[in-house]
């Protein structure tokens, strides 16, 4: 009898969650403020982007490939498998160890977790359940047999060579769900990871704490499952999911230059640092298809950046390639964080001045969180207050900061975000086009 093996996404319904594969896994719960602005922005951030696990899919496609039984369900008690494998977040934990207790009450399904936040606090989760993957968890799924029970702290080595694993396989999951409305508006969509990990040093970055240094696909292994997603799916628009799609330029031009010979038709965003960019290169991946961009501004102030390990940008050339996306049709997601190790009441309104200026079509507005397993949550321990991990969502102050008091970066996190999204000028421009137009 084959190895029956469900992929459970547990969450709780009343929460406004993004998606458990942001903040490198972690998890992001959208909480702008309490005034009406603020709950409608929440509204229309968190109702449009809905993307699927990658890691899930990778799973399906190495069980499916080893002749295992693979189902994905949500927030459901599966009745007749053997093996039950939970992603894990820290925005909503609680909801899935809960899913964890009930599965082994009421089946005889052994139940495990993967995720960033699992393999930081494993404790939390081994409570409810038989086993937890600390790290990526394709080795654990490549090694696993028919008849293995798993148990414990299982740990996962992450794959070297990232060509030898299978692409995705989304025939599992309900993909006329996916979607990254309003910035990509064809369907159907899906997302890709053509590299993991980051060779930057930000001391706070979960991607970094989980995934490592940057370890590259091949152009011609990336540009395989790029066309395996447009026959089988009919793939119209796609996320690069990889923190640093451009690091290595001449990679990035390559996928792009086989895009447009292959003659795939279809739009696309990526995630990078904009020093990783440059105007010859963003002319040829808008030739492929490129539509979107989402790039790390954090703060106006290289000082402020410096004192959370952040290499800085050069001012001109970050406006310089603004202005070309501008000029292109690129859309800009630009993030910043409130509240960094340095910053004051000054440098943290300065930023949000900068990210008027710089005017991008979406502006996401984070509070300096010290995620587990990152070299900034073993600095700031001992100023940690808030003892319910959910609270880390990336939208809360969790922490006592040097210079500013939590009901300051709740009032300049609300603040940032009104004034942004409900200037006259902005909203003529973006606001309408972005979310309700289609």
């Amino acid at each position: 009898m084959n190895l029956k093996i469900t992929l459970l996404n547990a969450f709780s319904e009343s929460k406004r969650l993004y998606n458990k594969d942001v903040m490198g896994g972690y998890g992001e719960s959208i909480s702008i403020g309490n005034s009406l602005r603020a709950k409608i922005l929440e509204h229309l951030k968190s109702s449009r982007v809905r993307l699927p696990l990658l890691s899930f899919g990778y799973l399906a496609a190495i069980f499916e490939e080893k002749g295992f039984e693979v189902e994905f369900a949500t927030n459901k008690i599966p009745e007749d498998s053997d093996l039950v494998i939970i992603q894990s977040s820290i925005v909503d934990y609680k909801t899935e160890t809960s899913f964890a207790e009930k599965i082994k009450s009421e089946t005889n399904a052994r139940v495990g977790f993967i995720g960033a936040f699992a393999g930081a606090m494993p404790k939390i989760f081994l409570e409810k359940s038989d086993f937890v993957v600390s790290g990526e968890p394709e080795e654990f799924a490549l090694s696993l047999k028919e008849n293995s029970k798993p148990r414990g702290l299982i740990k996962s080595s992450p794959i070297k060579n990232l060509d030898t694993l299978p692409f995705p396989a989304w025939k599992f999951f309900p993909t006329k769900e996916f979607s990254y409305y309003p910035v990509i508006k064809n369907k159907p969509f899906l997302p890709m990871l053509s590299s993991r990990g980051c060779s930057f040093q930000c001391n706070y970055c979960p991607y970094r704490a989980f995934y490592g240094n940057s370890r590259m696909r091949s152009v011609e292994n990336t540009l395989e499952e790029i066309k395996r997603n447009v026959s089988e799916f009919g793939m119209k628009g796609m996320l690069f999911r990889d923190p640093l799609f451009t690091v290595d330029k001449k990679r990035s031009a390559g996928i792009a230059e086989g895009i447009i010979k292959n003659n795939l038709d279809f739009e696309w965003a990526c995630e990078t640092r904009i020093d990783c960019l440059d105007k010859e290169l963003l002319e040829k991946l808008y030739s492929a298809g490129l539509r979107s961009i989402n790039v790390g501004i954090e703060s106006s102030d290289p000082k402020i950046l410096a004192s959370a390990s952040r290499k800085p940008v050069e001012i001109r050339h970050q406006e310089e390639i603004l202005s070309h996306c501008e000029k292109l049709g690129i859309k800009v997601s630009a993030f910043y964080i409130l509240g960094l190790p340095d910053d004051t009441l000054e440098s943290v309104n300065n930023t949000i001045e900068y990210a008027k200026k710089i005017n991008s079509h979406i502006a996401q507005f984070f509070i300096c969180t010290p995620f587990p397993g990152t070299e900034f949550f073993e600095q700031t321990k001992s100023r940690i207050f808030e003892k319910d991990f959910e609270k880390f969502d990336s939208f809360t102050p969790v922490f006592t900061h040097k210079n500013l008091s939590t009901e300051q970066l709740l009032h300049l996190k609300e603040k940032a975000f009104q004034e942004y999204y409900f200037r006259p000028s902005y909203i003529a421009k973006f606001f309408l086009r972005n979310f309700f137009w289609r």
